[in-house]
């Protein structure tokens, strides 16, 4: 359920906080080091009122300039410390369009052969959100290494939307790789290119739905565009 139904229903919303805070005293108990009250303390400071942690994303991005400062903070000393789940949740601050000054730091994370998958996943999720197009060149070099896995997943489809020209050889390799393959053609499908077809047709009738379903979509593209 989302928060907007929640928020617009006061019954609901009351029941949530108070499970919500239920949830948060047993994970601070389990983790008396946890950086999280650390970081809400230092926003309280700041003059922000909130009753539960997942609040505190509703401030952002009105008041970025205050709160990403301090997010970036305990995203790093996360890092440091080796909390996984602490430095995922810290994420969640830089994951708005246009907060592209994280962007280098969130490349450099994501290479990284000390960073766990899931960690990388929403990684990748951020860079997709952020949208920035001045690290184009840093996402090709990403989506072309096979050792990222399905954690190239979102910027393959990033490309794709933005239809740069230098990807299309890249997509076009990684139809071969299982990974990533549904997002290749979901991505080689936004440029619309009729050239494009017969890799459309070669999996239109797959066994694999997803894959299937993509390629139908891309073709589904060309002959609407053939038809006007």
């Amino acid at each position: 359920m989302s928060l907007d139904v929640i928020n617009n229903n006061p019954k609901m919303l009351k029941e949530w906080i108070e499970q919500t805070k239920i949830d948060e005293k047993v994970y601070r108990e389990e983790h008396p080091d946890s950086l999280v009250p650390l970081f809400e303390a230092e926003l309280r400071e700041l003059g922000f009122i909130f009753e539960i942690s997942n609040q505190t994303l509703t401030f952002m991005p009105k008041h970025k300039k205050v709160i990403l400062p301090v997010a970036i903070k305990y995203y790093q000393e996360a890092k440091r410390l080796e909390k996984d789940n602490e430095q995922n949740h810290f994420l969640s601050f830089f994951h708005f369009k246009g907060f592209k000054e994280v962007v280098p730091m969130l490349l450099e994370d994501f290479r990284s052969t000390e960073t766990k998958n899931l960690t990388r996943w929403f990684i990748g999720d951020c860079l997709y959100q952020i949208r920035s197009k001045s690290f184009i060149s840093e996402y090709l070099e990403i989506i072309s290494n096979q050792v990222y896995g399905r954690n190239r997943q979102l910027l393959i489809l990033l490309v794709g939307e933005w239809k740069i020209e230098e990807a299309i050889p890249i997509l076009i390799d990684l139809l071969e790789d299982e990974d990533v393959r549904l997002h290749a053609i979901s991505a080689l499908g936004y440029f619309k290119r009729e050239e494009f077809r017969p890799y459309f047709e070669r999996f239109e009738n797959s066994k694999h739905s997803g894959w299937r379903k993509y390629a139908r979509t891309a073709l589904k593209k060309l002959d609407k565009q053939q038809n006007k």
